[in-house]
């Protein structure tokens, strides 16, 4: 039995990557940007949606600082419980942005979610979610959160409620 492996030095047939005329690959170009996708390592769908008081919010503006990003109804018990949490989490930092999006199809009237939000003294941004954005995230229980670091990577998925002991924890560790 015989193997043949034939070599094309003139050409790369890497994506992304280019071949000088040494017929060397130029790293510059080997590494492909991040993908967009849910899965950890992968940049996290941007998206666009309007704050509670109509204003554009793009998941991209905070590029730069880590984000726990954060889907939630106002009549979802374990989102009631962590609330406070995400408050006093969002107090304190400097460097992590705390970003809640209502799952707004779910609410019986739209003005839950900004109720919810004075009722409970909640100050850490919150925006309006959209069909295409829980799809997108595959928001399918509630509270679905993820932890997305500066360079607007994916680090972790979490289903159900956070303390901020555990976002303390967990942030710690990402850049």
């Amino acid at each position: 039995a015989f193997l043949w492996i034939l070599f094309d030095l003139g050409k790369s047939y890497f994506p992304g990557t280019e071949t000088n005329e040494a017929g060397t690959v130029s790293l510059e170009t080997a590494a492909p940007e991040a993908q967009e996708g849910i899965s950890i390592g992968k940049l996290a769908y941007d998206f666009e949606l309007k704050d509670m008081d109509g204003n554009a919010v793009k998941l991209s503006d905070y590029r730069g600082k880590k984000v726990f990003l954060n889907f939630w109804a106002s009549w979802c018990p374990p989102c009631k419980a962590e609330m406070p949490h995400l408050q006093a989490f969002s107090e304190e930092q400097e460097d992590t942005v705390v970003l809640g999006v209502n799952v707004t199809t779910s609410e019986s009237h739209p003005d839950n979610a900004a109720l919810f939000l004075e009722e409970n003294e909640i100050s850490f941004l919150n925006l309006y979610g959209t069909e295409e954005v829980f799809n997108q995230y595959q928001v399918q229980s509630l509270p679905t959160s993820y932890l997305i670091g500066s360079d607007g990577k994916i680090y972790e998925r979490i289903i159900g409620a956070v303390t901020k002991d555990i976002l303390e924890a967990k942030f710690s560790m990402i850049k």
